[in-house]
């Protein structure tokens, strides 16, 4: 877990955090939530995986309380800091590991995992299927458009995939003859960083699949991708799963 830990207490710094903006994927995603029928009022519930507390925020503005976890303090400490920030009191925060987290003897109603590496496999499936009345559930679909990202897996000896957690998940579902109802949502996003900032990101993500980053491959990559400003542009295409059972 310490690695782990580590490892997203590095990327803190540079992730997502909550805004009251309308034109995010968060606002999207929760409104395709509301379209399935899912209603966080008065609602207990627990946000696996938190991160920053872009979806925790949103959802502890309905419900009566947040159980909000998360293996990296990093990541807490920004939730804490933008709770405090839009004055929301009814999140509970956890430096937990999902897997370890004891759970309520009476269910919450809702368990919510979004893109969250705490539910990518079959235990953490169990977990969030015995925590809950309700399970939702949003990952990366099946495939992933990034040409700069196969380049620099290539450049690793690597081959670059998604983490299908979407895909595990709903094999899982199927094999346990469970029903669910399934939401998908393609998102194109451009990424412009300068060069100094794009190796940081770009070694992390290298890193965060399990290999070494060698600074030097990383930067002949992503010089390929500059543009006239001398600043890395990334074109990616997402391909997300919202899954509900």
């Amino acid at each position: 877990m310490k690695n782990m830990e580590n490892k997203w207490n590095k990327k803190a710094h540079r992730y997502g955090r909550y805004t009251t903006e309308n034109d995010t994927l968060e606002t999207i995603i929760c409104g395709m939530m509301e379209e399935m029928g899912v209603d966080f009022s008065r609602k207990r519930v627990v946000d696996i995986g938190c991160g920053t507390g872009v979806y925790t925020l949103r959802v502890a503005q309905k419900a009566a309380q947040v159980d909000a976890l998360d293996i990296s303090d990093a990541m807490l400490d920004v939730l804490h800091e933008d709770a405090r920030a839009h004055g929301i009191t009814n999140i509970r925060m956890h430096h937990n590991d999902w897997i370890d987290f004891p759970l309520p003897d009476v269910p919450y109603d809702y368990a919510l995992s979004t893109m969250s590496p705490a539910t990518r496999e079959a235990r953490g499936f169990e977990q969030m299927h015995q925590a809950a009345q309700t399970r939702i559930f949003l990952g990366w679909g099946d495939k992933r458009g990034t040409g700069l990202m196969e380049e620099l897996f290539a450049a690793h000896g690597q081959t670059y995939t998604p983490p299908n957690g979407a895909v595990k998940l709903r094999a899982w579902l199927e094999e346990h003859a469970i029903p669910y109802r399934l939401r998908e949502h393609a998102e194109t996003k451009v990424r412009i960083r300068p060069l100094s900032k794009a190796i940081e990101a770009y070694s992390w993500r290298v890193e965060a699949h399990g290999a070494v980053p060698d600074p030097q491959r990383v930067e002949a990559v992503l010089r390929r991708y500059l543009n006239e400003e001398g600043n890395v542009v990334e074109r990616v295409v997402n391909y997300f799963n919202l899954i509900v059972w």
